[in-house]
């Protein structure tokens, strides 16, 4: 969803007639930035309107021995932060990693609780995005705010 965002032409006819081309490029830099913030705001703004549009679904299911976890979130580090992610475990029986449902159910499942089961992937999918975005959008703020203050201090 994110966009790159490329800072100032450099063949602008404006450009020459001005004093400090170092300054130019870090206002360049700071514009480039701040429309990428915009397009940050964009796409969690998108994702909260499709977290909106979801099923509330409820379960009671009976507690036995715990179940090895199928999806887990982790944190990984990328070139601007450290980010989300979502690892689907296989299901295999010998190593302990079951389906909870399939295993307290059986093979009949009720349908509300297989689309609940769906939504819920779904949902962990946009929070995961959602808060990627939200720490790329911290990330994109700070480094605006360190270039306004770098431009300043010129």
């Amino acid at each position: 969803m994110s966009q790159t965002v490329e800072p100032c032409d450099e063949s602008d006819p404006q450009r020459e007639s001005r004093s400090n081309p170092e300054d130019e490029d870090g206002r360049c830099t700071l514009d480039g930035l701040l429309l990428q913030m915009i397009h940050l705001i964009e796409d969690l703004e998108l994702l909260h309107t499709q977290s909106a549009l979801r099923i509330p679904a409820e379960a009671q299911l009976p507690r036995g021995r715990p179940y090895k976890a199928l999806t887990r979130v982790v944190e990984e580090q990328s070139s601007w932060g450290k980010v989300f992610k979502i690892i689907r475990l296989p299901v295999n029986p010998i190593l302990g990693y079951l389906r909870p449902v399939r295993n307290i159910f059986g093979s009949l499942v009720p349908d509300n609780l297989r689309i609940a089961n769906r939504h819920w992937e779904h949902c962990l999918d946009l929070i995961v995005e959602c808060a990627n975005i939200k720490r790329e959008l911290q990330s994109t703020i700070i480094f605006i705010e360190k270039l306004r203050y770098f431009l300043n201090q010129r």
